[in-house]
């Protein structure tokens, strides 16, 4: 599906897109225009490359899973890809930007419906109040809720490590639980490798450092809060690795403390053969 939402004279306008004749008309009409494409077809993965002037290889590359953010040339454009993070996968769900001139094109899949509509329902109240907007608003935006998509992901760990820490309390020796931190701290691993990519990725783009994307005053104020929401998470990351590290230490304790029980059964069992053996020998 391809849906349009333009700019022009202050005004918005959305609808479906089936041809780049459309789209090309719009275009010309226009102040600017982002196009968001959920799970292309191969026809309308024609339609955006006849339009934006790129290969359909290229283009469908640029929608492919990938797992850590990423940013590149393609001719008089740049692809950037921003995955997210979704609890429990061990790969991030994408999403992609492409940008050139005044035209915005995110390539997604259904993971990120809400997270695009939330962006929708922003730009249309922004313009209602404001009459003008930049599209960098949708780039800075777009950066702003993968962040708050990761801090519901990390809400989501801090849950489980509770749980978790909680089980191994009542069962220290419990080897289910040693499985579950391994599996948490698999996952906070992750996370931080996607947080941090993405840090440095929003730090570019707020530095002007990638092509084509300048970002109007308000614009850079709505990156730096995702910036700073990401750093906050990276420490929180921190507290949560070493937590699940003493849950593991209180599971290796519970192991030594049942090992320690299991030789003192067996010196009682050894102490009490001996006996025997010596009232055996003293009876003969």
């Amino acid at each position: 599906m391809i849906r349009v939402y333009a700019i022009t004279k202050k005004k918005l306008y959305s609808g479906d897109i089936a041809s780049s004749k459309k789209l090309d008309d719009l275009s010309r009409e226009a102040d600017w225009l982002w196009i968001d494409c959920l799970n292309l077809d191969e026809k309308e993965i024609i339609t955006i490359s006849n339009f934006f002037e790129i290969e359909t290889k290229t283009l469908k590359e640029t929608g492919n899973e990938k797992k850590y953010p990423s940013c590149e040339r393609y001719k008089d454009s740049v692809l950037i890809s921003i995955p997210f993070a979704k609890f429990g996968k061990t790969i991030q769900v994408p999403i992609s930007l492409m940008v050139k001139d005044k035209t915005l094109v995110t390539l997604r899949d259904e993971n990120s419906t809400t997270l695009v509509r939330r962006i929708v329902e922003t730009l249309e109240n922004y313009l209602m109040e404001n009459g003008k907007i930049h599209p960098s608003f949708v780039v800075s935006r777009l950066f702003r809720e993968v962040a708050n998509e990761n801090s519901k992901v990390m809400m989501n760990i801090k849950k489980q490590i509770d749980k978790v820490e909680e089980e191994a309390l009542e069962r220290p020796r419990d080897k289910s639980v040693t499985r579950s931190v391994l599996k948490l701290k698999k996952e906070v691993f992750a996370l931080h490798r996607l947080l941090w990519f993405e840090k440095e990725l929003m730090s570019d783009v707020k530095e002007c450092v990638v092509p084509h994307i300048k970002l109007s005053e308000e614009s850079k104020l709505i990156l730096e809060d995702a910036i700073d929401d990401i750093q906050r998470e990276l420490e929180f990351e921190d507290s949560y690795s070493r937590t699940l590290d003493g849950i593991l230490r209180l599971q290796d304790l519970g192991l030594i403390h049942r090992v320690e029980r299991t030789l003192i059964y067996l010196t009682i069992l050894i102490i009490l053969l001996d006996i025997m053996l010596i009232v055996l020998e003293v009876m003969k």
